[in-house]
Order: C-alpha cells, then sequence, then structure tokens
C-alpha cells in the first residue's frame, strides 16, 4: 500500500465541522497521483507517452465522521487489472488505525490523441503491485436511476472546473450532485459513474431523481426529458451519474 499521512484543515470541513465529501475523493485522488509520481509514472510521463488511466466508477463507503484537525492516513493499492481496466482501492484511517472510509474504484485505459480505451502493457500494470480487494458492499457498477426524476436549472462548466486534462475534474461532478442533497441526512455511501468529459463552456443539464434511502443525480449533456433518463432511451447523453445512499 501507498500512503500519506495529513490533517484536516478548515478548508475541508463541511457547515457541521466534519471532513466534506469532496476533501475525501481529493485525499484519494492525490494518493494515486503520488504514488504514481513516486513510480515515475505520473502526469508528465503519461503525457509524453500520450496515455491516461481514467476514471471510470467510485464507489465509497463513510464508515465514521472525521473533524477537522484530526490526523489521518490515507492509503491506495492495485488489486488487479483485466483488459483495458485497472481495479484501485482507497482507505482513509484516523490516527488509532480505525477506518474511517473505504472505496474501490474501476479505472480505464486511453489513448489520449483518439480519446479510445487501449489495453495496457504488461509493465504498465506491473509496476504497481497488487493487495487484496477491500470487502465492501457491491451496488454495482451501473448507476440506473428509478422513477420520474426533476429536471433542474442547466448551468455551464467554468474555468476552475478544469484540471490538467482540460476537461471537468471526476470531484467536481460530486459537487456538482451535492446541491441537491438532503442536508438533513448522512450520506452512507456515495456511487459516482463517468460516461462522458465535460468541457469548458459546456452546458450541464441536472436530473434528481429521490428515492426513500437515496439520491441519484443524472448530469446530462443535452435538454431531454426526466422520462427518457429514466426509461433509458436516451443513452448517450449522460456526463456523470451520482448516486448518494443515506
Amino acid at each position: 500500500m501507498y500512503s500519506f499521512k495529513s490533517r484536516v484543515r478548515y478548508s475541508e470541513i463541511n457547515r457541521d465541522g466534519l471532513l466534506d465529501i469532496p476533501a475525501v475523493l481529493n485525499y484519494f485522488q492525490d494518493c494515486s497521483t503520488f504514488q504514481s509520481e513516486q513510480l515515475g509514472v505520473g502526469v508528465d510521463y503519461l503525457k509524453k507517452e500520450k496515455k491516461a488511466w481514467v476514471l471510470s466508477s467510485w464507489q465509497i463507503e463513510f464508515l465514521q465522521d472525521i473533524c477537522m484537525l484530526e490526523d489521518i492516513e490515507i492509503g491506495t493499492w492495485s488489486y488487479g487489472a483485466k483488459g483495458i481496466y485497472g481495479y484501485r482501492n482507497f482507505v482513509l484511517n484516523k490516527a488509532d488505525g480505525a477506518r474511517a472510509v473505504n472505496a474501490n474504484t474501476i479505472w480505464v485505459f486511453t489513448d489520449t490523441v483518439t480519446g479510445t480505451p487501449i489495453k495496457p502493457r504488461k509493465e504498465d500494470i506491473d509496476i504497481y503491485g497488487t493487495e487484496p480487494r477491500i470487502e465492501m458492499t457491491d451496488y454495482g457498477r451501473k448507476i440506473m436511476p428509478e422513477g420520474i426524476g426533476e429536471v433542474e436549472a442547466e448551468f455551464s462548466v467554468r474555468k476552475y472546473h478544469i484540471d490538467t486534462n482540460g476537461h471537468v475534474n471526476n470531484v467536481k461532478y460530486v459537487q456538482f450532485a451535492m446541491e441537491y442533497l438532503d442536508e438533513a441526512r448522512r450520506v452512507k455511501a456515495l456511487r459516482a459513474e463517468y460516461k462522458k468529459s465535460a468541457r469548458y463552456g459546456d452546458i450541464i443539464y441536472p436530473v434528481v431523481y429521490k428515492e426513500e434511502n437515496a439520491l441519484t443525480v443524472s448530469l446530462n449533456v443535452m435538454e431531454v426529458s426526466a422520462a427518457d433518463i429514466a426509461s433509458g432511451s436516451a443513452a448517450g447523453t449522460v456526463y456523470a451519474r451520482v448516486q448518494f445512499i443515506y
């Protein structure tokens, strides 16, 4: 496992004084980036190779609250690869070693020139090694909204949403979706599925699906009816889907 330690900052907490969901995701993204950089296969290397590991999906379990000024340790490791896919776990532990967050992720190795998935070379996989996978509740990879959603006001992608790849950072989609959360309820788990990269100036059309114990937000490429999204007849019109499980 690759890991690094940190201390929860004021800038990382929410209105309740707890480590915020985007901060957790940023810690995980940073952790995998730190590992890749240490191994010599980081941002500059991949840019030169015109390749990238593109995040396909998150599944995260929030086990304990984390307060401001708490000392924490963030860790990550690969647990395997198959075809175009790479599989990676993340953990966030408290100072006493107690597990606060578990995460499972699926990545797609991609040719950045064509934008198409490609099979990584053996050395692209072997450099990370492998460790056993975390046992987590399996909610499935695909997020399928249920019922008829509520169409919300569209918004445009701003410059501060963009990362070094030239498109919206993965964490920003989750922040977009958090706008529709019921703040009186505790999020126990998060799922996110990424379908298409949004870029500066693109318009995002949200549709929100409210269930008894979950809230799903579909961040759409074009304005379509909620009924079409629910029925699946609007395939190919989604930037990302995010689901919060209460």
